[in-house]
């Protein structure tokens, strides 16, 4: 055991359970398991590999207990029997390589977008923030129904195997919507009070405790507060911790698993890399000071120092971690074995895990190809033979080649035209708000190539495979700037903006390789955290007395912010710098310092302008490999996996 994490290693005692040590994975949406909902390959090989690095208790993602909870998504139907064999092997697989599992038994309530049964349920006719549909009010023969649904799903679990099961009241789910004062406006007996409103969780928790049996734990996953912006008396901390009391004085939990939020806000359920560290820790102390069970705790936790920090100081009993074991299977592993130095970190960048299932895509991670694929992608073995590898480019698609190429035996060398690894990552890392997550997972990179001997060679720029002597030649440069985002609406401007020729493009300006000063206009078409990394540079660099953007979308750096739920506090956070964004318009061309827009309005006069419209692939040469955007501009996961996958090829 490593003696400076005691408390995190420690045992902990839990209901019927006693885990081995004091992490979790709370649960979370994967999108790994088959089209019916049930338990794959893929879906195993995901837990088991984090089962194998120590994680003491994996929690599959809320799994509807209802029909009526059927949200078209890869949930397990824990309201049919057909999910039992899948869950039995996933249980057996975890536990065989000492790890324990559990499940979130789930109701979506309003959230729930009505789909083939014509409408979503809830206490009352509140719609959901995100679809808007109005739900029907649950009936009391309804709620009966529900309840021994509960029970029902809690006796799948059971002859399963699972270890344990959480029943969800957290957030605007659908017992979280009967404890809401706000939501549940009924008049009858599960409305009113708050006795009258925790009385539907009791009921469900009586009906799961007596299916689960005296050998599977019971736990409740909570919202501290829901945070409904606008709304006067949204569920707050001491009604929730009430409600908790309930529940633990009747004997029917063996934990409390505590988050913060609403659907109302996403972004503190789910947080992003804007939330700070550890942001519900102080409301699960709370808790813990007034509940006599275990208590859990999830939210920006990322490292082993935060974690025995929470624990030792007594705030939490056992720490949950999603997105930071999904970015390192192997966490507690490297803390025993005396290798916490070596421990991938999480960016919170939720780009490649909640980006993806927002799209309805298969969870995986930016910097950890194997994430959500360990069942295509194993452990990586020794080539057959050993290669001289040359890498050509150091940005994250060089990086992960080398790193993969020298664990498969290959002498690798890694040529880099700066004088720094990092390519376009780094340029985002060091745009202000960023530095703190991203810098490290730069730094964990170089870490493992010192530690494979990959030859780095800096300031060494390569313009032709034949110039270095190499078995297999990676090419992995990128890109360059280009006018592709302009070609997304306007194709036929072949050349670009009219009049904008010569205008230093954004990347430049973040690498240092082009000036503006005075009233600076950035032209963006690009939009993502590209346009927002620029932004928040300009109008920050010394010489810059104002900033005007014009971007053709509704918010800058839209798409991509909602679907990684940080719109909300970057919005709020460009407001306060004082640029000026004029949304949903076109620049049409530029002319005597002024810009003209698609709507006829001029601009300016600037001093600067800089443009945010794309890249184009950097050409590869015949017989090298292409990896990362030199392929095709895409974001870093692609840099990753591309070249994750070509190395253990070679």
């Amino acid at each position: 055991m490593n003696p400076r994490f005691p408390t995190l290693l420690s045992p902990i005692r839990v209901g019927p359970l006693t885990l081995k040590n004091r992490t979790m994975i709370p649960g979370h949406n994967t999108w790994l398991g088959d089209h019916d909902g049930t338990v794959n390959e893929r879906f195993r090989a995901y837990m088991t590999a984090r089962a194998k690095g120590g994680c003491a208790l994996i929690t599959i993602g809320s799994s509807p207990i209802h029909r009526s909870s059927e949200d078209g998504g890869h949930k397990l139907p824990l309201y049919d029997d057909r999910v039992i064999p899948g869950l039995a092997r996933a249980a057996e697989e975890v536990r065989s390589h000492g790890g324990r599992l559990s499940i979130i038994l789930w109701h979506g309530g309003h959230n729930v977008e009505p789909r083939g049964n014509g409408r979503s349920v809830a206490p009352s006719p509140i719609p959901a923030p995100a679809h808007g549909a109005v739900p029907k009010v649950l009936t009391r023969r309804e709620i009966r129904e529900l309840v021994a649904a509960y029970g029902q799903a809690a006796r799948r679990c059971r002859e399963a195997g699972l270890d344990a099961v959480e029943v969800q009241t957290a957030s605007d789910y659908l017992l979280g919507s009967f404890l809401s004062p706000v939501i549940n406006r009924r008049h009858d007996e599960y409305g009113g009070s708050l006795e009258n409103r925790v009385r539907f969780a009791v009921e469900a928790l009586t009906a799961v405790r007596e299916a689960a049996g005296p050998t599977m734990a019971v736990g409740v996953r909570t919202a501290a507060l829901h945070i409904m912006p606008g709304v006067p008396n949204p569920l707050g901390r001491e009604e929730a911790i009430a409600a908790m009391q309930m529940l633990a004085e009747r004997g029917l939990v063996d934990w409390v698993s505590v988050i913060a939020g609403s659907h109302w806000r996403l972004d503190e359920l789910l947080p992003p890399m804007t939330k700070p560290r550890l942001h519900v820790v102080e409301h699960a102390a709370a808790f813990k000071r007034a509940l006599s069970v275990p208590i859990v705790v999830a939210g920006r936790i990322r490292t082993p120092q935060e974690a025995e920090s929470v624990l030792a100081v007594g705030q939490a009993d056992i720490i949950a971690m999603a997105r930071t074991w999904i970015a390192e299977p192997e966490w507690v592993a490297k803390i025993e074995a005396g290798e916490d130095d070596r421990i991938r970190p999480c960016m919170s960048c939720s780009q490649a895990c909640l980006g993806f299932v927002s799209r309805r895509l298969p969870l995986t991670c930016v910097i950890n190809a194997q994430a959500g694929r360990e069942h295509e992608l194993p452990s990586i073995a020794q080539a057959p033979r050993v290669k001289r590898v040359a890498v050509i480019g150091g940005g994250p698609a060089g990086m992960e080649a080398a790193r993969v190429a020298a664990l498969r035996g290959h002498q690798v060398t890694l040529y880099e035209a700066s004088d720094r690894l990092g390519g376009d990552m780094r340029l985002a890392a060091e745009a202000p708000h960023r530095a703190a997550e991203m810098l490290p997972a730069i730094d964990w990179f170089q870490a493992e190539l010192m530690r494979l001997q990959v030859r780095v060679r800096l300031n060494t720029r390569v313009r032709n495979q034949r110039e270095i002597d190499a078995d297999d030649v990676i090419w992995a440069l990128g890109t360059s700037p280009g006018a592709t985002a302009i070609w997304r609406t306007r194709p036929h401007l072949e050349h670009g903006i009219p009049g904008a020729a010569g205008l230093p493009h954004g990347r430049a300006v973040l690498g240092g390789r082009a000036s503006v000063h005075g009233h600076v206009l950035m032209i963006d078409e690009e939009g993502g955290w590209m346009a927002v990394s620029l932004a928040e540079t300009l109008v920050a660099r010394p010489g810059v007395t104002k900033l005007t953007v014009v971007t053709n979308e509704a918010a800058l750096g839209m798409p991509e912010l909602g679907f990684t739920l940080e719109n909300t506090d970057v919005q709020a956070r460009l407001k306060a710098t004082g640029m000026v964004i004029v949304l949903r318009r076109l620049v049409t061309r530029v002319e005597g310092g002024q810009a003209v827009l698609d709507d006829g309005q001029r601009l300016g006069p600037f001093d600067s302008m800089v443009l945010s419209t794309g890249t184009l692939s950097n050409i590869t040469p015949d017989g090298a490999h292409a990896v990362g955007d030199c392929v095709t501009p895409r974001g870093f996961w692609a840099a990753v996996n591309d070249a994750h996958r070509l190395a253990r090829s070679l």
